[in-house]
């Protein structure tokens, strides 16, 4: 709560202005973020390209959100802290997400861009690495993060193993 007031200059009396409880105040935060994932939908979906190319898309733009603030309260916060209500209409904006990352997926699988596999595998593959930034991702560090979600996509696509294996 420190932290929100500091970062709205406000004191924390005067966020209850605005919020009824914490709870609130960390909703509000995760409406913020799920609106931004939201940009990561449609900016998958304006790709003229194949299942690969959204998919690329989606997690350079998702990779900007979840180290933003309100995405790393998102990430950090919201997941384990919201209850009734809240845990349920958030808990839906994620299986939407899964969802819609699994048809991006299978559009791949059927264009040739993505080998066969279990969707809903890879799908919780990409949330999970991505979903982890906010815990590590240094905004002073040398790389942005569209650049890291890059490399994170590159590793996940092209595996480890060296070419001969």
């Amino acid at each position: 709560m420190d932290d929100i007031a500091a970062a709205l200059a406000v004191t924390k009396p005067a966020l209850y202005y605005y919020a009824k409880n914490k709870e609130d105040i960390l909703m509000q935060c995760a409406r913020i973020s799920l609106e931004r994932v939201e940009l990561c939908f449609t900016s998958a979906k304006e790709v003229q390209g194949n299942g690969l190319d959204r998919i690329r898309v989606f997690f350079r733009v998702y990779a900007n959100m979840v180290v933003s603030e309100f995405g790393s309260a998102l990430m950090r916060e919201a997941r384990r802290n919201l209850t009734g209500e809240n845990q349920k209409n958030l808990r839906q904006t994620m299986i939407d997400g899964q969802n819609f990352l699994e048809s991006i997926i299978a559009e791949g699988i059927k264009d040739g861009s993505i080998r066969d596999c279990d969707s809903k595998r890879l799908a919780h593959v990409l949330f999970s690495a991505f979903n982890q930034m906010p815990i590590w991702y240094n905004p002073k560090g040398p790389l942005n993060p569209e650049s890291i979600a890059d490399e994170m996509l590159e590793l996940i696509i092209h595996g480890v193993g060296a070419k001969n294996t």
